[in-house]
């Protein structure tokens, strides 16, 4: 599924080079909506039901061979075609109308299938780890439902790759722009019976907990449960001795966890200082208004920082002084670094937009980068000096362009393989999205490198316990919940949220069922609060964002097996997905009524309705 994912992410990211190219052609705005990722068989990609298809046959050439296609409707690659060609909007309906697909229309379209297999290649050649390249062939008229599937035309029988996107021109909403690839080459056919057959958009909420590995603690319970009915007096005297063995050890490891939690959250207000500054600092120097969004802190291998980086890249490396020997690493998109060292030196907008485009990072927009980093990298020696109990400092030495994709995890080329703590963030500029900035540091530099082996002993102490939900006694009424502050007794539930509305109105609902809740925010530390009594987590977002993600991550890798729900509105296939794969158990759609939060608590924690 490894590989799945990582493809994935390397076929959303042509998504966003495709938009920009495509618009670029058209000279109006073409975007692509999220995008949808399933194996598929040739039967499977022309059975459903629709019209006329233009299909444009597509080869791999390099180190990868086969061929696949491009699939759009016939009504929107006219329309495509028409606008490239610039024909009135009135003559342009009428052919739509009749979906007269002439000879210049089909010229036209092909331009644009030409530009999008290019996008396509860009991106393979930046991030996928062999040499591989989409070439454009001849193009042809289908009719779905009249292929013949044992027939080698249009395209061979075999396992394929589909990611499918909608699309939309200048505000026109049209149908999805279908890519197809051949499977076996990018080595996708071993994952192909878990994802043949996705789920609709409307069914994508409910998480099947078997499938997943994430929810092994749901059903550890569900064992204990069961067994719990049969031996439940032997069992309490079983666990009472390794309870009481462990309690010294945890007591220990907790204190150096407290630690680590108060270093790392000192550490992170310092580089969300840091973005803060560095925002005001570089908007002042290039006459703009520059904006950096935390998105998240977190300490990282090599392997990992690599496999989520992204494509090219401009690393700037700075050495680090003080306490500390070593370098540390700011990447942002090659595209980006173009566009603000362009600006520095004041390229006309025309120019600086065709200078992005063919990604030519000259030697005066390197220079005037460079100016960019020593900015950055002074005004986190200048926060650091002033509110950090050790010596820590940081000096541009020189840029360099790499591709994550081709860089050896596990060795020390270009940069050393040891626990990083990366800062990231996104960047606008004059309201412009430009991708992301990351900063990653030598985890030692910032006292942060026990994270890992603390998360480990935690887990190791504390994941033979498993407790019954808490229940109230019949006829004793609820105990109020207590928000924010520490309830008097220890709470079953935590709520971690960025939606304060939400999470209280969730949090009283609990508590009328008889449990003691906590409500806890975003930034604060997982660790100290998630002890052995708690019996379930809701991660309650404003909206499924990377920030709510990094959440999820901290809580599922915290060494407790507790079933994670997370809550918020308008989620989606892929939205789901990743929940999942940072460790969700279950998906929550808020608002939320007393009745999906009962069946919730039923089901993660095998609690029957009273």
């Amino acid at each position: 599924m490894k590989a799945k994912e990582r493809f994935d992410k390397i076929l959303s990211s042509c998504c966003d080079r495709i938009q920009e190219e495509v618009s670029a052609l058209l000279g109006k705005p073409f975007k692509l909506g999220e995008p949808e990722f399933r194996h598929a068989s040739k039967q499977d990609l022309f059975s459903e039901p629709g019209g006329k298809e233009v299909l444009i046959h597509a080869s791999l050439e390099g180190e990868l061979q086969g061929n696949g296609c491009v699939l759009t409707g016939i009504r929107d690659a006219i329309y495509i075609g028409g606008t490239l060609i610039m024909l009135p909007e009135s003559e342009l309906e009428n052919i739509l109308s009749e979906e007269d697909y002439s000879e210049e229309l089909e010229d036209s379209y092909g331009e644009v299938a030409n530009i999008i297999c290019g996008a396509i290649t860009v991106i393979l050649e930046e991030q996928y780890l062999k040499s591989v390249r989409l070439v454009r062939r001849e193009q042809e008229v289908v009719v779905p439902v009249e292929v013949e599937i044992e027939s080698e035309q249009p395209i061979l029988d075999v396992l394929y790759y589909q990611m499918s996107a909608p699309m939309q021109l200048d505000g026109r909403e049209l149908g999805p722009l279908r890519l197809i690839l051949p499977a076996v080459p990018f080595g996708l056919e071993s994952s192909a019976g878990a994802s043949a057959k996705p789920e609709p958009a409307g069914q994508a909420a409910t998480v099947n907990r078997e499938a997943s590995a994430t929810a092994e603690p749901v059903e550890v319970l569900e064992r204990a449960a069961a067994e719990e009915g049969a031996t439940e007096g032997d069992e309490a005297v079983e666990e009472q001795a390794p309870s009481a063995a462990a309690a010294p050890a945890l007591e220990e490891q907790a204190e150096r966890l407290q630690e680590v939690e108060r270093q790392k959250e000192l550490v992170d207000n310092l580089l969300q200082g840091g973005m803060a500054k560095m925002c005001e600092e570089v908007s002042a120097l290039l006459g703009g208004s520059l904006k950096v969004v935390p998105e998240g802190n977190g300490v990282v291998s090599k392997g990992e920082f690599l496999e989520q980086a992204g494509g090219k890249q401009i690393m700037t490396r700075m050495e680090i002084r003080g306490d500390h020997q070593g370098e540390a690493y700011l990447f942002v998109e090659d595209r980006t670094a173009i566009y603000l060292g362009g600006t520095l030196i004041m390229l006309p907008e025309i120019e600086l937009e065709e200078t992005v485009r063919n990604e030519d990072f000259g030697d005066d927009a390197h220079d005037a980068y460079g100016e960019v980093t020593n900015i950055i990298a002074g005004v986190y020696t200048a926060l650091f000096e002033a509110k950090y109990s050790g010596k820590f400092g940081l000096v541009k030495t020189s840029m360099e362009q790499v591709v994550p994709v081709k860089i050896d995890p596990d060795a020390d080329e270009v940069f050393p393989a040891q626990p990083y703590y990366l800062s990231t963030g996104k960047i606008q500029y004059n309201d412009r999205d430009l991708g992301r900035l990351q900063l990653l540091i030598p985890a030692s530099a910032l006292a942060l490198e026990d994270a890992h082996l603390l998360n480990e002993a935690i887990e190791s102490a504390v994941a033979p316990r498993h407790e019954a939900p808490a229940t109230v006694p019949a006829g004793k009424p609820a105990a109020p919940s207590r928000l924010r502050e520490q309830p008097e007794e220890s709470p079953d539930i935590l709520l971690f949220t960025d939606d304060d509305g939400e999470a209280e109105r969730i949090a009283e609902m609990l508590a009328a069922m008889g449990y003691v809740c906590r409500l806890l925010h975003f930034k604060d530390p997982v660790h100290s609060v998630l002890t052995p009594r708690v019996r379930i987590v809701f991660l309650i977002m404003r909206e499924a964002s990377e920030l709510g993600f990094g959440v999820a991550i901290k809580i599922s890798s915290a060494g407790l097996p507790v079933p994670l729900v997370a809550a918020g509105p308008a989620w989606t296939r892929t939205l789901v997905l990743k929940a999942v794969k940072y460790g969700a158990c279950d998906i929550l759609i808020t608002p939320a009524s007393s009745d999906d939060i009962r069946e919730k608590i039923e089901v993660n924690l095998v609690k029957k309705a009273a």
